[in-house]
């Protein structure tokens, strides 16, 4: 997985080098997830802790749309709703899309919209399930939040998001009963980042 998590950052930061003769602002957050479907929340508990980095650049002269791209992981371990074995689960969320951005006198506001790829891999520490699963789903993100500035080009970002996704997990269960991981959440953070411009 840390190899994997790698290639996807080399990949990202090769898309954005020609970025940087634009506005850029590259940021890295910490957040809780909050997710919504009880079944999540029954084996995971009510919240976990979520980093990631995100970049956001300029898309045209008009500098009220932004795209950006985003690279978030989230570990977490629970119990089975059953039997209360030991689990674990990795989430991957990538993440492309568009922000449209107000300016104020301390900052922009924003709010955007994305794509987004996930990756699930779970551990279960059960006779009755597959002991190691990992599967590719695909979802949205919703994003509302502030940049403030700082000094020397530095800005804190206060960010709400909303992610909603699905993992088809029809292998990650007994034969008998094919689920589907239900993802969505809310996402409460903040951010420290670095404005090129």
């Amino acid at each position: 997985m840390i190899k994997m998590l790698k290639n996807i950052f080399i990949v990202l930061m090769f898309v954005h080098i020609p970025l940087f003769s634009r506005d850029v602002l590259f940021e890295f957050k910490g957040a809780g997830f909050f997710p919504t479907d009880s079944c999540t929340r029954n084996i995971y508990g009510n919240g976990a802790a979520l980093v990631g980095t995100e970049a956001t650049f300029a898309l045209c002269e008009n500098k009220n749309w932004y795209g950006f791209a985003s690279l978030d992981y989230l570990n977490k371990k629970g119990c089975s709703v059953a039997l209360r074995n030991p689990t674990r689960m990795d989430f991957i969320a990538l993440a492309l899309g568009v922000k449209y951005f107000v300016p104020f006198c301390y900052g922009d506001f924003y709010v955007g919209l994305g794509f987004q790829p996930v990756y699930l891999k779970t551990l279960n520490c059960s006779t009755n399930v597959l002991q190691n699963t990992s599967k590719w789903g695909f979802g949205g993100i919703a994003k509302v939040g502030t940049y403030f500035k700082l000094p020397c080009n530095f800005f804190v970002d206060l960010f709400l998001d909303y992610s909603f996704a699905r993992v088809n997990c029809d292998k990650c269960f007994s034969n008998v009963v094919p689920l589907k991981a239900n993802l969505d959440g809310a996402i409460f953070g903040i951010g420290l980042g670095y404005r090129f411009n």
